[in-house]
C-alpha cells in the first residue's frame, strides 16, 4: 500500500484538463439511475453538453463539472456547494449500484468489509477519472487517511462517494476533508460498526 505523504504528488497530474475525459457510465450512474432529470433539469444538462442519448463513451471533464453544477442547482437547491457536492457523491454511488458493474460491487461490499472496499477504491477511482490518484493509509482501527491528487478537485464529492461506499459495507462512516489545495486534498475516513 502506498504511504500517506508523497512530496512528488504536490503537483498537478500529467494530463492537461482539456485532455481529461470522463466515462459515460459516470454520467449514467448519477443522472440516469440516481437523479433521473426531466424538464428544465434535463434541458439544463443538454445545454452544458450532456445528453442521455449521446453515443460518446467519454465526455470532456468540463461537461462533467458543468453537469455537476446543474445538478447542484436542481437536485440540491439552497445547499452550499460543498454540502451539495457531498450529497451528489452519495447519489452517484447509489446510481452506480444500479449499473451492471455496480450491482456486482454492491452485492460484494458487505462481504468484503470496510477495509477491503477502501483498499479497492484507488482502482475504481482511476476507472472513472484516469487523471486522479488516490493514496490510502490505515492510521488505526477504523480510521484511514487518503490523499487525492486531482487536477480539478472536488473533495466533498469524493467524501460523499467514500461515505456511501462504506455504508454499503454496513458500517457508520464519517469522511472529513482535512486539507484542500489547488491540485490535491486529504481526507480522514472513520467508521463505527453498525
Amino acid at each position: 500500500m502506498e504511504t500517506w505523504i508523497h512530496p512528488e504528488t504536490r503537483e498537478a497530474p500529467g494530463l492537461p484538463l482539456l485532455m481529461v475525459r470522463v466515462p459515460r457510465r459516470n454520467f449514467e450512474g448519477l443522472f440516469e439511475h440516481a437523479l433521473r432529470p426531466s424538464g428544465p433539469f434535463a434541458q439544463a444538462l443538454r445545454d452544458v453538453g450532456y445528453d442521455a442519448d449521446t453515443v460518446e463513451e467519454r465526455l470532456p471533464l468540463e461537461v462533467w463539472r458543468a453537469s455537476l453544477a446543474v445538478a447542484r442547482r436542481h437536485a440540491c437547491p439552497g445547499l452550499p456547494s460543498e454540502d451539495a457536492n457531498r450529497v451528489l457523491g452519495t447519489h452517484y454511488v447509489e446510481g452506480f449500484a444500479q449499473t451492471l458493474v455496480g450491482r456486482i460491487f454492491a452485492a460484494a461490499a458487505p462481504l468484503l468489509g470496510a477495509e477491503r472496499c477502501l483498499a479497492r477504491l484507488p482502482t475504481y477511482l482511476r476507472a472513472g477519472r484516469e487523471d486522479m490518484k488516490l493514496m490510502l493509509e490505515p492510521v488505526r482501527a477504523r480510521e484511514w487517511r487518503a490523499r487525492v491528487v486531482d487536477s480539478d478537485p472536488l473533495p466533498d464529492f469524493v467524501a460523499g462517494v467514500m461515505e456511501q461506499v462504506l455504508r454499503r459495507t454496513r458500517v457508520l462512516p464519517r469522511v472529513d476533508v482535512l486539507e484542500r489545495s489547488e491540485h490535491a486534498y486529504s481526507l480522514r475516513i472513520r467508521w463505527d460498526e453498525a
